[in-house]
């Protein structure tokens, strides 16, 4: 005659197969969701790309104070949605490119933004945002 484990053992082994089993899944479930769903900002940012032109956000004014060394930008956002103002890239006459790296949000309605410790003698920039379809190029006649 054969005989078999014990009904106990066989319980204490079911028991600690299946809490490695959950585990395994909460952890690979819990990394999932991390990776897995956008944040908050992300979507938020998602719907201002999908929602909004480049004729949604214009240049209001600009003023550059050559002493001082900033640049004052007056933007006008006509979409309902925050845009996230990325880089303003500065060109010279000598074909040199200067990026600037400003991250900062421009809520619908009128924002005033100052970049600062741009040097002289730049014939235009662009005003770009974290939407690859939003930007502004502005020419200075200089």
């Amino acid at each position: 005659m054969q005989k078999g484990i014990s009904p106990l053992v066989a319980t204490v082994l079911l028991i600690a197969i299946t809490m490695t089993l959950a585990g395994i899944v909460a952890f690979w479930g819990a990394s999932f969701v991390r990776t897995g769903l956008p944040t908050e900002n992300q979507t938020q940012t998602l719907q201002a790309c999908t929602a909004c032109t480049s004729e949604d956000l214009q240049l209001f004014s600009y003023y550059y104070n050559s002493t001082s060394g900033n640049l004052d930008i007056t933007l006008q956002n006509k979409c309902s949605y925050t845009l996230i103002l990325h880089q303003v890239v500065f060109k010279y006459s000598n074909g040199v490119t200067e990026i600037k790296d400003v991250n900062e949000n421009v809520p619908p309605g009128l924002s005033r933004k100052t970049v600062t410790n741009v040097p002289q003698g730049f014939v235009n920039f662009m005003i770009t945002t974290t939407c690859k379809n939003i930007l502004l190029n502005i020419s200075t006649g200089e």
